[in-house]
């Protein structure tokens, strides 16, 4: 009698499949580091262009505020006459004077801000609403200065004591503050001011909005 050995012999799919597992996790594995490599230097370039834009809009904002930071700015003059009412340290009415005097109410060109904001992404330079916007904001108008004119004083005395010869003492400074209340009140005056403020800011930055069409420009007062 003739036995037959059986003896099983391992699949081939099966001895394949171990024999080539080392070299599908070397595919693998490449397969990662060439991605995270690519990812690397994506971010790389990403981040490096957004900071060489952050760096552009911010020269760019800082060269402008140097354009318009003057030291003071008077947009608007007034020639002013009026009549201050002069007491004494008892609150005792001494004298009226009339007077005339130049008033010049403007900003100060040093609390100007500048900012640049770029275009959304992905929008199209040429259309007006999707241009960079230069962002100026205008700190509040104020009166700037006063200069009251000594020779145009002319007083009515009510106490005649307070006629000596060194009157313009007091005279002067209460001319002066007179007419900083007058017009601290006439809101006609600060709207002209305004007015030439803007017109000013625009005719200053003409000359870089013709050169960088892809700029626009907005006042914030």
């Amino acid at each position: 009698m003739q036995t037959q050995n059986h003896s099983e012999e391992p699949s081939r799919s099966n001895s394949f499949r171990l024999r080539d597992l080392p070299a599908l996790i070397k595919s693998i594995f490449f397969l990662i580091i060439l991605f995270l490599f690519a990812f690397v230097l994506w971010r790389y370039f990403t981040d490096s262009s957004k900071k060489d834009q952050e760096i552009r809009l911010t020269e760019t904002s800082s060269k402008l505020e140097k354009v318009l930071k003057i030291s003071e700015l008077s947009t608007y003059q007034v020639t002013f006459n009026g009549v201050a009412n002069v007491s004494g340290a008892d609150n005792q009415l001494l004298y009226h004077v009339a007077y005339h005097a130049k008033v010049r109410i403007g900003l100060d060109m040093e609390q100007i801000s500048v900012s640049v904001k770029d275009a959304a992404p992905g929008s199209n330079p040429g259309d007006s609403d999707k241009k960079k916007k230069i962002i100026v904001t205008l700190p509040p108008v104020e009166i700037a200065d006063v200069e009251v004119d000594p020779g145009s004083l002319d007083y009515i005395f009510l106490d005649k004591s307070a006629n000596t010869p060194d009157v313009s003492i007091t005279s002067l400074p209460a001319c002066k503050k007179d007419a900083e209340a007058d017009c601290s009140s006439n809101q006609m005056l600060f709207e002209l001011a305004r007015d030439n403020a803007v017109n000013t800011v625009e005719a200053l930055m003409r000359p870089f909005l013709t050169q960088n069409k892809d700029y626009e420009l907005e006042i914030s007062l």
